[in-house]
């Protein structure tokens, strides 16, 4: 920083100068006169003190800091002194975000419709889940289970796969061990039904397994198809 040399006399009348100082110059002051040290540090309380020094013929030599903008005034006494202190900052330097300057570079905060936004995802979540929850129940359904082991039925193993399928839905649907060999009536099962399964039997087993594919095959289909209507909930 630059430093002036000031003489303040207190002997004298009123001192003022013209002359401007940049902010954070040092200032320099010689005060000869009647004045102790307390009271020059009083006078300057308002500004940043850097060295204070009595010399040998009682006068005193002061170096301070302002950082206040505009005109400063000294008191010491009945005496004042001011010191005009300007800016260094140039027009063009105020201006901390230049590039912000530009509306069109600002980042407006919009109000999203953020709850919005969550209930909407909220109700996708909600529908792929019972989408899925569907499929689920789906596969395990013993109808959707008959139909599609039905599908798999040809003129080679019919006369295994028609009295297994068959047997296995009766099971899901009755909580019954016809897989096991247990063909107990139940309702809406009727005799005729197990009749029809135990020819199915008897044709798995015997020597001369004759019959058509297709009519065992609609004859179960015709069986499950009575069942499942009569049964409440079923799908």
């Amino acid at each position: 920083m630059k430093k002036k040399l000031v003489g303040i006399f207190l002997l004298f009348s009123l001192l003022s100068f013209a002359k401007t100082y940049n902010i954070g110059d040092k200032i320099t002051l010689k005060i000869d006169g009647e004045v102790n040290k307390s009271e020059i540090e009083k006078s300057l309380e308002d500004y940043k003190i850097d060295s204070l020094s009595e010399e040998k013929d009682g006068s005193f030599i002061v170096t301070f800091t302002t950082y206040k903008v505009g005109e400063n005034e000294v008191v010491l006494g009945d005496k004042k002194l001011k010191i005009d202190v300007v800016s260094t900052i140039e027009p063009n330097e105020k201006e901390i975000y230049e590039a912000l300057s530009n509306p069109n570079n600002r980042y407006i905060d919009q109000d999203y419709p953020h709850m919005g936004i969550l209930t909407i995802l909220a109700g996708v979540i909600a529908v792929i889940t019972a989408f899925f929850m569907y499929l689920v129940d789906r596969a395990k359904n013993p109808y959707v289970i008959f139909k599609k082991e039905m599908s798999k039925v040809t003129n080679d193993n019919w006369r295994e796969k028609v009295s297994l399928e068959l047997r296995r839905y009766i099971d899901n649907s009755y909580n019954t061990n016809f897989l096991g060999g247990e063909y107990k009536l139940v309702s809406p099962l009727e005799e005729e039904d197990i009749e029809f399964i135990k020819k199915m039997d008897y044709l798995k087993f015997a020597p001369n397994r004759d019959g058509e594919c297709l009519e065992y095959k609609r004859k179960a289909l015709e069986i499950v198809d009575r069942l499942r209507k009569e049964k409440k909930n079923d799908v």
